[in-house]
């Protein structure tokens, strides 16, 4: 079969593939669906594509030379050891506590010793790979060079193009999709409010117990770019760590394969809703993807050159990632899994020496230890409120566990199987309830990617096709240990590692139809002379240009409806639905500083609560004002007889508060305020000064 042939069924396939997913989501034909999918697996199988391993310009595979541990390297370690144990001990300062729960804050000489630890451990290990002299001579050929400059390639180009992409994908409309704050938001603003007034906590005790980081950047942006107190404080900066997440994509995808399969990943991370919605949330959701890409990419470097410093990195890039999001505690666990799959296909293809790989595994573990040593100190002083969280999902230490582990488990893991084509989550924080995570293209792709690599796996016995999708499969385990709360899973946000693995699974399907001849192992400049001999070059030439014209058009299709299907999603769809459950506290805190503006002031400002209604807090943090808790569910507590102007804000159910305020305020003006949202309507009732 000829390469065109071949590639015109690759080609048949993503597009059988496509409208078996459409069949299964609106047509509701369950086996058409699955025999057009039967028939595009087939076909794939058919086209037989070449290996996607095989990167142009491999590096090789070197053990890497390593530095001696002199006497100088011991010293060095020696004041690691003792900074890492001032670390361990210095930042346990107990002053502040919330709800009577003790917060250990991050004091002046720990966060000294910690950095110091840090860069101890790296003085002490990091493999100089120059010598001082070469070193010297490459920055005085750098400063002395005539250009100096970024040259644009067409592999830069299209990744500034991505970016730029997702940047609007994750910066759009920003303040106002989504929509209104959460309960979980108005404890996140609170935390950040606690650092700007000095307390620097190193786990956070609020709402059961968050770790550190989102906090901190929120804070820096604060002062950084003078953003105010509010919900886009938050937005601003997790929709930041999903923009670093496109290109730590890109590395990954890049390190594995090439650049085309790299430029691909990072599209996909930048369009789908996925990864969107978890971004521009305001919550810790985007960290976990963010470092489980930047380390499984220095982990896979780490695997294919054999380099220590690929190793360091790689550990304290994972030590910097448990204090992101708790999904994150996975990620070391996943790469030890990778390392264990690599060591046995190394020592099965090839006689090797492990004592040089194990004492860099040791090391890589030492970074995570090292960075991770004030958060060890409380995980093992409080380990109730360090594990609270996770153990609630996985135990019966919130809710009893219904039914056998091994049947709530297999469920879980079928229904985590259906969330990508069938039935998503449904918690409407980050998705429309139960619909599929991927749009009905990109559903395809991943149907096509998975059955792609497990078939490349076995024909050409590659590791790396395992390495990915093991790391693809496990990074989506933590939602399917939802034992407690089976309902919870599939979760998009414990399951946010899987992102830049699941893009790169996308990716492949389109990386194989997008290779310039990438069916046939002869070399081009072969296949021409044997054409030419028989006769058909030029036939061949031009049934060629012809057949790369229809298939760059059929990706450009792929990739602009991706686009469109991913925007039209969250960006009305999401948008409406998010706005249909979440409470319109910023309505009320507008009406109430209208108000202000005028006749009342917000000390005289109340909010009678309705329960499942408007959480407080959120309103005091929109009228900019933290402080503010002129809040309560019954109108008797602000009753007062101050002759000033008083305004109360009402739920439209809430009838007995009214009357209450009718029977001692007879003179009280009552207006219904309408919503954008409908069902979201609320009532005030203005009291003016006798």
């Amino acid at each position: 079969m000829s390469p065109i042939a071949k590639r015109l069924l690759l080609a048949a396939s993503i597009i059988l593939a496509i409208i078996a997913q459409w069949t299964l989501l609106n047509a509701k034909e369950v086996a058409y669906g699955v025999g057009l999918y039967i028939v595009a697996i087939g076909l794939l199988i058919a086209s037989t594509p070449y290996d996607l391993n095989e990167p142009i310009n491999q590096r090789t595979n070197e053990l890497a030379p390593s530095s001696r541990f002199n006497r100088f390297r011991f010293i060095v370690l020696l004041a690691c050891i003792i900074s890492a144990v001032g670390a361990f001990t210095l930042n346990t300062d107990a002053s502040f506590a919330v709800k009577s729960v003790v917060e250990y804050q991050f004091t002046l000489i720990g966060v000294i010793a910690w950095i110091a630890s840090i860069l101890f451990f790296l003085l002490a290990f990091w493999n100089q790979e120059k010598t001082p002299t070469e070193f010297r001579d490459a920055i005085r050929s750098r400063i002395t060079a005539r250009h100096i400059g970024v040259i644009l390639t067409p592999t830069t180009i299209a990744l500034l193009a991505v970016l730029a992409l997702g940047t609007f994908f994750y910066f759009y409309n920003l303040d106002g999709v989504p929509a209104e704050m959460t309960s979980d938001h108005a404890e996140k603003l609170l935390d950040v409010n606690d650092l700007l007034t000095g307390h620097y906590p190193v786990f956070f005790v609020r709402n059961t117990g968050r770790e550190p980081m989102q906090f901190y950047v929120t804070a820096a942006l604060l002062k950084l770019f003078d953003l105010p107190l509010k919900h886009i404080a938050l937005k601003v900066g997790t929709a930041l760590i999903g923009c670093l997440t496109i290109f730590a994509t890109f590395l990954l995808a890049r390190e594995m394969f090439d650049d085309w399969i790299g430029i691909l990943a990072a599209f996909f991370v930048a369009t789908m809703h996925w990864a969107t919605a978890i971004a521009r949330m305001g919550l810790r959701y985007p960290y976990t993807p963010l470092f489980a890409a930047l380390s499984l990419y220095f982990v896979w470097r780490a695997m294919k050159y054999h380099k220590r410093n690929d190793f360091i990195i790689a550990g304290l890039v994972m030590g910097a990632g448990l204090y992101g999001y708790i999904p994150s505690r996975n990620i070391p666990l996943v790469a030890l899994g990778v390392l264990a799959l690599w060591a046995i296909f190394e020592g099965w293809q090839r006689k090797i020496n492990w004592k040089r790989p194990v004492q860099n595994i040791a090391l890589m573990l030492s970074g995570i230890l090292v960075v991770f040593m004030p958060l060890l100190r409380y995980s093992l002083d409080f380990p109730e409120m360090f594990w609270y969280r996770a153990l609630t999902r996985v135990s019966d230490t919130e809710e009893p566990i219904r039914g056998s582990l091994f049947g709530i488990f297999a469920s879980n893991l079928k229904n985590l199987a259906l969330m990508f084509n069938v039935r998503g989550d449904e918690v409407w924080v980050t998705n429309i309830s139960y619909q599929p995570t991927l749009d009905i293209v990109s559903g395809a792709l991943i149907v096509l990617g998975v059955v792609l690599v497990i078939y490349l796996m076995i024909r050409f016995r590659k590791p790396t096709y395992l390495y990915l999708l093991a790391a693809f499969v496990a990074f989506l385990l933590p939602s399917a240990l939802s034992l407690a709360f089976p309902n919870e899973n599939p979760s998009l946000v414990r399951t946010g590692g899987a992102i830049p693995f699941a893009a790169i699974l996308l990716a492949l399907p389109l990386a194989a139809l997008g290779r310039r001849n990438p069916f046939s192992g002869k070399p081009v400049k072969e296949q021409k002379e044997n054409n030419q001999e028989n006769g058909v070059l030029i036939l061949r030439e031009n049934a060629s240009r012809v057949e790369t014209s229809l298939r760059w058009v059929l990706i450009g299709g792929i990739c602009a409806t991706i686009i469109a299907l991913n925007y039209r999603w969250y960006f009305y769809d999401f948008d409406a639905n998010y706005r249909h459950f979440a409470q319109n506290s910023s309505e009320v805190a507008a009406v109430m500083s209208k108000f202000a503006d005028s006749k009342v002031d917000l000390r005289h400002a109340y909010f009678i609560g309705y329960p499942y209604w408007i959480d407080g807090r959120a309103i005091a943090i929109n009228l900019g004002d933290v402080r503010w808790q002129n809040f309560s569910l019954n109108a008797k507590d602000w009753l007062n007889a101050d002759h000033v102007n008083r305004l109360y804000i009402l739920h439209p159910s809430d009838l007995a508060n009214l009357k209450t305020l009718k029977d001692h305020y007879p003179q009280g003006q009552t207006q219904v305020h309408l919503s954008r949202t409908p069902g979201k309507d609320f009532i005030s009732f203005f009291v003016p000064a006798e």
